[in-house]
């Protein structure tokens, strides 16, 4: 009889070399830092948006007020919106019809509204038009 020996097998091992978690890693590294980049530009263009939303609000608010007024004058004012905006409106006539007896003319006038901030190099101009009295030059 013959006695068997047990043969044994040399087994592979079941994990990762340093070199594969290194190279692992840096594919990783890789994949966030692109990812990232991405994120802030992101950000970034989140915020130039809000910034022409917040200029095209304060816009609409000064020519929504200037076209309400009860009559118009032709020339250009500056005004300061709190908190750090300006704004510029234009009212121009542009045409005026004849007076008809007791009745006054009327005019056809431009308003323009141009709004920036402080430091901004970006600015929102708005126009619009409204008919009141016509002034007489």
């Amino acid at each position: 009889m013959s006695a068997e020996r047990p043969v044994r097998t040399l087994r592979q091992d079941q994990g990762f070399t340093l070199l594969e978690v290194i190279v692992a890693l840096m594919i990783a590294g890789f994949a966030l830092a692109a990812m990232l980049g991405s994120i802030e530009a992101g950000l970034a263009g989140g915020g130039r948006a809000d910034h022409g939303l917040r200029l095209l609000s304060v816009a609409r608010s000064q020519l929504d007020g200037a076209l309400a007024m009860p009559s118009f004058r032709p020339g250009s004012q500056t005004y300061d919106v709190p908190p750090h905006y300006h704004s510029s409106v234009d009212i121009r006539q542009i045409a005026a019809s004849p007076a008809r007896g007791e009745r006054a003319s009327l005019g056809l006038f431009s308003v323009e509204v141009r709004v920036w901030e402080d430091g901004a190099t970006r600015s929102v101009s708005l126009s619009g038009r409204a008919v009141g009295a016509a002034v007489q030059e």
